[in-house]
């Protein structure tokens, strides 16, 4: 979710996006030229620099002030109890009679979803997790299927500070005597999916459904889902004894080696660890840098659906340079650090060789690292859990979908009396509401506050506009509340650079705010500057810790340019109107 500047009128658009690119390439100048590092460009340097001028204008402490000076109420230091104190507020501006029911309808077309999933996914050739008791291999000596102990190895990071340490696993990886495919399966795998590329471009469709289907979809990147290929083969019996074959590794690889390396890996430490394993969806990737042309073929940061991710590296790295996984919590020591240990040697993270796989829960942000040189092949298995008989959908999944349902909800509900909801405030307040569930479902959910806090700014534009005002005299309220609810979602997600660009958005809008009306507040002369040069200062550190986490995410390879030259041009035309 990004949130920039107001749209211009179309007639403007092809004037206005010559115009960003060149006053994006002037926002970084200048933004950097307002510090001593302007000679050179080192993240590392930069980020202190505006870290030392953050805290040099804050005269009083910087965390948290939007509802502490406004309400006279001192926020409570423990994330939970301040976590309450916030969802206290959105239940307030949410809050109708009908509430338990309006709740209870959104979650139930939640668990509709979830229900409908998990009976298409058990119509594909793709076996569940209890498939395993009652199946023997599909091949030539149907023999009984023994599980393989997958070894496996953290992939971890620690970020240390002056007050204590902490270390976080972003992944598994499997080690060197136990991969998950052998040579002669990824043989087999690529001579299926092969033909099954030849059968597309030889059809009616004319090799359409080759390109990528994702929601980021990117010159160079070729798919097919698993499911098809089975499917394909079992449908037209490409000989009886390869269909068999490629039947077979489909079923070993997920009953013997990746549903109990899931498990015993991720679902073993869960408490909804009864439900059952089965595949979301599992997609052939390839990667191709030649087709890609200058820009690399890889996928942007984002999240999967569905509880564990696993991928399968299927070709040599002598065959490509590049790619691999990058991850956005491997900048935690970076960023929690506040930039001290800034380095280059932050890398995309790739299985130890053919075969071997990486696997990390879904809802990690990530971006697949572009791969400049040659072709990269893998084999990505979105993993999910059915709920157990009479049970609701888990409690991470239901959290995904109320906030990849939101807004389309929202536009399409209907109000108690069955009419659709077409006033534009009722549905930014359904968007508030759906997200205030998400955090119900998983309190520590980084994403659901920062949309959160992204609804509740959107509630406070719109209605800043309807009262046709400059300011947010009668409102300011909701605006700090999105504020604090964007700090709130830093504690889960720091190393989210859209998160700390849309921070300083709304905390500029503050500053802009009590610019607009210094007469009217009920601050003394000298709290408000003091207040005002706290506010300033955190305005420069969101936006400048934003530029440095995509600075970084660029050297590892992620595309993040449009990300980027949003935060540098809101910094500049922020220090830019300082200076009017």
């Amino acid at each position: 979710m990004r949130n920039t500047r107001q749209p211009l009128p179309s007639p403007m658009r092809f004037f206005t996006a010559y115009a960003i690119i060149i006053c994006t390439q002037a926002a970084v100048v200048y933004a950097f030229s307002r510090s001593s590092a302007f000679t050179k460009l080192s993240v590392g340097d930069v980020t202190n620099q505006f870290s030392i001028q953050a805290a040099a204008a804050a005269s009083v402490p910087s965390e948290r002030i939007a509802l502490e000076l406004e309400d006279r109420i001192s926020i409570p230091t423990a994330p939970a109890e301040r976590g309450l104190l916030l969802l206290d507020k959105v239940d307030n501006l949410i809050s109708s009679p009908g509430d338990r029911s309006i709740n209870q309808n959104i979650l139930t077309k939640i668990n509709l979803d979830v229900d409908n999933d998990v009976r298409w996914a058990k119509e594909t050739p793709l076996l569940f997790e209890s498939d395993y008791s009652n199946h023997a291999i599909r091949n030539d000596h149907s023999e009984t299927m023994l599980r393989t102990s997958i070894e496996y190895e953290p992939i971890s990071v620690t970020a240390s500070t002056e007050e204590s340490s902490a270390t976080t696993t972003i992944a598994v990886r499997t080690k060197p005597s136990t991969p998950l495919l052998i040579q002669s399966d990824i043989s087999l795998l690529r001579e299926a999916v092969e033909t099954y590329w030849q059968h597309l471009a030889s059809s009616e469709n004319n090799g359409a459904s080759t390109k990528s289907r994702f929601t980021y979809q990117r010159k160079g990147n070729s798919e097919a889902h698993l499911s098809d290929i089975v499917r394909y083969y079992e449908q037209y019996k490409l000989g009886e004894k390869r269909q068999q074959q490629v039947s077979a590794l489909v079923d070993k690889l997920l009953l013997d080696r990746v549903y109990p390396w899931v498990r015993d890996a991720f679902l073993s430490k869960e408490d909804e660890s009864n439900g059952d394993l089965y595949v979301y969806d599992a997609i052939f990737i390839r990667y191709n840098a030649t087709e890609a042309e200058n820009i690399g073929a890889g996928q942007p940061l984002h999240r999967d659906l569905g509880y564990v991710s696993v991928n399968i590296m299927l070709n040599s790295q002598d065959e490509f340079k590049g790619g691999g996984t990058f991850f956005e919590n491997q900048l935690l020591p970076v960023v929690l650090n506040e930039g001290g240990d800034a380095s280059n040697d932050i890398r995309a993270l790739k299985p130890l060789g053919p075969g071997h796989a990486i696997a990390h829960f879904s809802s990690d942000r990530h971006a697949g690292s572009a791969t400049f040189d040659g072709v990269r092949d893998i084999l990505v298995l979105f993993v999910a859990v059915a709920a157990a008989e009479a049970e609701r959908a888990p409690k991470w999944e239901v959290a995904a979908r109320l906030k990849s349902t939101a807004r389309a909800y929202c536009s399409d509900a209907h109000d108690d009396d069955g009419s659709t909801m077409s006033s534009i405030d009722e549905q930014l307040l359904c968007r508030v509401r759906h997200h205030r569930l998400a955090i119900k479902e998983v309190p520590t959910d980084g994403e659901a506050w920062h949309y959160l806090g992204m609804a509740l700014l959107d509630y406070h534009n719109y209605d800043v506009a309807m009262q046709k005002q400059r300011d947010c005299t009668n409102n300011c309220s909701i605006l700090r509340l999105a504020i604090s609810c964007l700090e709130e979602a830093t504690t889960y997600t720091p190393c989210d650079g859209r998160l700390l660009n849309n921070l300083g958005i709304a905390r500029e809008r503050l500053f802009e705010d009590y610019q607009t009306r210094k007469e009217e507040t009920e601050m003394s002369t000298t709290d408000l500057s003091r207040f005002l040069d706290s506010l300033r200062g955190q305005v420069a550190d969101a936006f400048s810790r934003s530029i440095q986490i995509h600075q970084l995410c660029k050297q590892a390879g992620c595309d993040v340019n449009a990300d980027y030259e949003s935060a540098c041009l809101n910094y500049g035309l922020f220090l830019s109107k300082l200076d009017d």
